[in-house]
């Protein structure tokens, strides 16, 4: 088990140091996506990017981490940090640094989706990490490197990079299964209506598989295995969201592509869709106070969802919808006190804390154990 961070202390060195490094690794990352572009980025995500502003951030980025590495040596603190992002910085540089020459290339039918996971670590990480110092609520006092950091990490980078296989997977399970309901009647009238309207109407379909999927993954035992790793974290912050097996990705993809499919969005819609779920999905587990009064019983918030996080008697299977609460409040699994936050998370039983030891878990053991739910835990 990992031992808890004391937490960051201004002039100890650490969250210059860290940053330092943080920034220099990822910058190696991201120049490596520009040297080879059709085996590291990922294709439905390149023509969304604007070159001058990425080549302009990693080269703001990579002057940051310098200057945060002599931070280190001027306050006397954490040299080794220091050092080590200043060297990330310079590999970069030797590598071809925020100019390396961009050149035509010819897409083959693999790729590593490296590019995503540089951007969303770098963005993501950066905004919720401050948000979450600035407007904590559930525990002020959490560090950043909590228990359980480095797993959630791994799990972020290894989904990320996986985006590719997940992307074939789910196109070919709706268009292979459900290419015989599409309706091109459906589809034009969809397409005509208004973008907003659009955009309210893929967060309603998505968000309607998602309840279905999601209850599903409560109450059938099976099922239940391979949710049990994303309930597993202790702590709640931005990165625990990342704790999912793959093949509950694979499935909760494969399922919410389907009507996304069948209705026809355009793909400014879908890229709008894509944008929001991308930071809902990190919003909704974070370490944020958020107080939107009577819009709680419209927008999933971070309450809403801790509290389906929670191992308390009273949150066990509830608060299944993803976006919106509609479904939850109809169905009557709605549960989110207004003055009151969970005392404790993750599952009753907790599961093994390990990668590889959770990717094997749903398959190890008899199934039966897991059929009294109150004792294994949601």
């Amino acid at each position: 088990m990992e031992t808890p961070d004391p937490g960051f202390k201004f002039g100890d060195g650490r969250i210059s140091g860290y940053t330092s490094l943080s920034i220099g690794l990822l910058s190696i990352l991201a120049v490596l996506c520009l040297r080879f572009p059709a085996l590291l980025t990922t294709p439905e995500l390149r023509p969304h990017y604007d070159m001058g502003f990425l080549r302009l951030t990693l080269a703001l980025a990579m002057g940051c981490a310098t200057f945060l590495g002599l931070v280190t040596f001027i306050i006397n603190r954490r040299k080794r940090l220091g050092a080590a992002g200043i060297c990330a910085v310079l590999l970069a540089l030797l590598l071809g640094g925020p100019y390396v020459p961009y050149q035509d290339f010819t897409q083959g039918p693999n790729y590593i989706g490296l590019d995503w996971l540089v951007l969303d670590l770098f963005f993501t990480g950066s905004a919720f990490i401050l948000l979450e110092r600035i407007f904590p609520r559930v525990v002020p006092e959490q560090p950043v490197f909590r228990q359980g950091w480095k797993l959630d990490l791994a799990y972020f980078g290894v989904n990320h990079l996986l985006i590719g296989i997940f992307l074939v997977v789910s196109t070919h399970f709706a268009h292979g299964l459900f290419g015989w309901a599409v309706n091109g009647w459906v589809q034009g009238h969809v397409e005509r209506l208004p973008g907003f309207v659009r955009f309210l109407l893929v967060i309603l379909a998505a968000d309607a598989v998602e309840y279905i999927t999601h209850r599903a993954y409560h109450e059938v035992p099976f099922l239940w295995r391979f949710h049990a790793v994303h309930h597993s974290p202790q702590h709640m912050d931005w990165l625990s969201g990342s704790r999912l097996h793959v093949f509950e990705i694979l499935a909760t993809r494969s399922t919410i592509l389907v009507p996304i499919f069948l209705l026809g969005f355009p793909q400014d819609t879908i890229f709008a869709y894509i944008i929001f779920v991308s930071i809902q999905g990190v919003l909704i587990h974070s370490n944020i106070a958020m107080d939107l009064g009577w819009l709680r019983y419209v927008i999933v918030t971070p309450q809403f969802h801790h509290w389906h996080h929670a191992s308390d008697e009273e949150a066990l299977d509830r608060n299944y919808c993803a976006h919106t609460p509609v479904l939850d409040l109809l169905f009557r699994t709605y549960h989110q006190p207004k003055e009151r936050w969970p005392q404790q998370y993750g599952t009753v039983k907790p599961i093994p804390g390990n990668f590889f030891r959770q990717f094997l878990y749903p398959f190890s053991g008899p199934v039966e154990l897991l059929i009294e739910k109150r004792r294994v835990g949601r």
